[in-house]
This record gives structure tokens, C-alpha cells and sequence, in this order.
């Protein structure tokens, strides 16, 4: 039922059209509108396929592409819009009819067992997978602080978004919302808000919110890498 494990030789060629479908239009709503369409064709549980594509450019020596995808996510940011992967809530026990804009409130409408899943941005994403229980085997906390060091390197190429995720991460970690997200995601989400928006490097922010108090990965949980 999974599809094969993408290649390394495979990842830099589909970030590459990844980066030419973005660079062959100059509007930036259309670009948001050519990133979600790939996070959608990828499907929710191919997610983190999308991360590590932002990862490939993020290690690339291609600036103009990384200001080219860290501009579409200011864009995103700037219509709460952020294309998102589903993650099972760690305590939902009802779905709201919010069909509106990516955001701590905003839901897949979709159930698995039950139980519904949260739509979160790349930065919420690795948070919560590698704090809460999910769907999926919780990352370890050296693949969590290597992957969100990254994504915020990426992320810092546009003022829009350096200036607007921690915002955004902020006011989620004031968010109590029933099932979101567990308080040590809230406090982590906190941390990294506060350290990105005094400027710290993404090595200190990634730093920073495996620093923050809150309850660890329990015990037993299985580890992957992303």
C-alpha cells in the first residue's frame, strides 16, 4: 500500500520541478495555488515527502530558490493559508465545520479510527509529530531539531515569513482549543515564537524549543528519522 521510500537522486529531481513549476509564474497567490496543488497530489500521507523536498532545497546552494519557496509561504502566511499535512489529534473528541484557512482550528474532516486529524504547517507539523502520539512514529529529537533548524533557515529567506510564522506560532500556543495541540507542544511551539523573533539563529531556535519545560517524548515510544 506505501509507495517506495524516495531516493535521494529522486528528492533533488522533484524539488527541482518543484522549483521550476514556482519559477514559471511570477503572480504569487498562483504559486501558493502550484504548492498546495503538489502537497494535495502527494496525498496526507505523504507529507513529510513534502518536508523533505523543502529540505533538499533548504541544503541546496540555490538561493534564488529558496527566496522563491520561502516567498510562497510568506504569501501563504499572509492569507492563513499554509499548506498543510494531516496529524491525528491526541484528544479531539468532536470536529469542528471550520473549512476555513490552515490553522490550529482548522481540521482534515477526515477520521481514522475515530479519532480526527489536525491540518498544521511544516514548522507545527514537525512539532507535533515529534511531541504528541499521532498516526505516525514520533520523530527523534535530533531529526526534530536537524529538520525544523532547516525549515527556518528556508523560511528566514522571506521577511514575510520570518516576520509572520512566529507570529502565527504565538498565537497557536496561546490556543487551548479542545485536542489541538498538548501543553508541551504549546510551550515548544512558545519557544520557538520567542526565539525566532529575537532573531537567534535556526540552530538556537531548533535549540530553544527542545530547551523549553514540558512534558518529553514518553517512554516507549518508537523513534523515526524523517
Amino acid at each position: 500500500m506505501n509507495a517506495a521510500v524516495p531516493t535521494a537522486q529522486s528528492l533533488r529531481a522533484a524539488a527541482d520541478r518543484m522549483v521550476s513549476a514556482l519559477a514559471a509564474h511570477s503572480d504569487p497567490e498562483y504559486r501558493l495555488t502550484v504548492l498546495k496543488r503538489l502537497v494535495r497530489r502527494l496525498g496526507e500521507e505523504r507529507y513529510p515527502v513534502f518536508l523533505r523536498l523543502l529540505g533538499v532545497v533548504a541544503e541546496s546552494d540555490d538561493a534564488h530558490a529558496q527566496r522563491l519557496l520561502a516567498e510562497t509561504f510568506g504569501t501563504a502566511l499572509r492569507r492563513m493559508d499554509l499548506p498543510g499535512g494531516a496529524l491525528s489529534s491526541w484528544g479531539a473528541t468532536r470536529l469542528p465545520d471550520s473549512t476555513g484557512p490552515v490553522d490550529v482550528s482548522a481540521f482534515s474532516g477526515q477520521f481514522f479510527g475515530g479519532t480526527p486529524r489536525r491540518m498544521l504547517g511544516p514548522v507545527e507539523y514537525l512539532t507535533v509529530w515529534h511531541l504528541q502520539r499521532t498516526q505516525r512514529t514520533a520523530l527523534s529529537a535530533d531529526t526534530f531539531r536537524t529538520s525544523l533548524a532547516r525549515m527556518i533557515a528556508l523560511l528566514n529567506r522571506s521577511e514575510d515569513a520570518r516576520t509572520l510564522y512566529p507570529q502565527k506560532l504565538a498565537a497557536d500556543a496561546q490556543n487551548e482549543l479542545e485536542g489541538a495541540y498538548t501543553r508541551a507542544t504549546r510551550e515548544r511551539l512558545a519557544a520557538i515564537a520567542a526565539a525566532w523573533k529575537a532573531g537567534r539563529t535556526p540552530d538556537e531556535i531548533a535549540q530553544a524549543a527542545l530547551d523549553a519545560t514540558g512534558t518529553d517524548t514518553p517512554h516507549g515510544w518508537v523513534l523515526r528519522d524523517l
